[in-house]
């Protein structure tokens, strides 16, 4: 487990690997995993691959050494497919890699893949990420996808949080939660980015010096500090907020308006991150626009 997936090897993720053995013996066509980090989650997903595929996992745990397992593992795995919203047409065309885009040209692919049979006489793995919350061509041929019903082939969602999927994806999938990361027990670089951003909405200084740093911020860190803020604004909005969280004591200086616009920049920031826009930028634009919104309801 260490070796093979080590972002889900702690005992915080024991409960839910015992869930996924138990829930092999009766595969669901498409598995929502949400919480967690990207990494965690990617994981998991390839977790669920071998429970599913493993020739040990008869006896329901998948052994993490055969060479079914490694093959998954190592994303080489012939009958594991993956795609990413956020991957754009033309990264695709010029580097296409394990990864895919998940654009309509390859969604029609993927049609015409289903049709075969599966490589290794077990079950065929798709990974969907970087899923929208708004329909296009590609979402709707998805959409199709996920309705024909097929004893070889599993997908798997993967989003920081439901809300980000469209309800109709939300309601074809069985629902997992991974452990929320707690901004408290982040490494040292997630921790000083909350903080970094209840300083600017207070002073208006060092937030855009850091993110405009080359490489300061990917794709990751920008939705788990969404996470972050989004996690402070529901204990303020609940009254769970606290003293020695720099972000509650930021949003507790909203009013009730300008609490119900910030929720709604939050959803437009993961939205423009799913859409590929660049992480700083997002960030960056979501700081300004709450700088200005505290000052107008002070």
């Amino acid at each position: 487990m260490d070796a093979l997936l080590p972002a889900i090897a702690g005992p915080a993720f024991d409960r839910l690997r015992h869930v996924l053995v138990r829930l092999g013996e009766a595969p669901p066509q498409v598995l929502l995993l949400e919480g967690g980090t990207e990494t965690q989650r990617m994981d998991v997903a390839r977790y669920w691959a071998a429970r599913i595929n493993c020739p040990q996992a008869v006896t329901g745990t998948p052994c993490l050494q055969c060479p079914t397992c490694r093959q998954i593992a190592a994303g080489e795995y012939l009958d594991w497919a993956a795609y990413d919203g956020r991957i754009s047409n033309r990264e695709d065309e010029e580097n296409p890699g394990p990864v895919r885009a998940l654009n309509m040209e390859n969604v029609r692919a993927l049609k015409v893949r289903l049709r075969d049979t599966t490589h290794g006489g077990g079950r065929r793995v798709v990974v969907l990420a970087g899923l929208r919350l708004t329909r296009d061509e590609a979402a709707n041929a998805l959409l199709k996808v996920l309705e024909e019903p097929s004893s070889t082939t599993v997908f798997i969602l993967l989003t920081p949080q439901r809300e980000q999927l469209l309800p109709t994806l939300i309601s074809r999938s069985f629902c997992l939660t991974l452990p929320w990361p707690d901004s408290r027990q982040e490494n040292a670089q997630l921790q000083e980015w909350p903080d970094l951003l209840a300083r600017f909405l207070q002073t208006g200084k060092g937030f855009l010096d850091k993110s405009s740093a080359r490489g300061a911020v990917d794709a990751d860190l920008a939705s788990r500090l969404l996470l972050c803020c989004q996690k402070a604004m529901i204990r303020v909005l609940a009254g769970d907020h606290t003293n020695d969280r720099s972000l509650d004591a930021a949003f507790m200086s909203l009013d009730a308006r300008g609490r119900a616009v910030a929720c709604r920049w939050f959803t437009e920031a993961q939205e423009a991150l799913q859409y590929g826009v660049t992480p700083a930028r997002v960030l960056e634009a979501l700081a300004m626009q709450l700088f200005v919104l505290r000052r107008e309801t002070r």
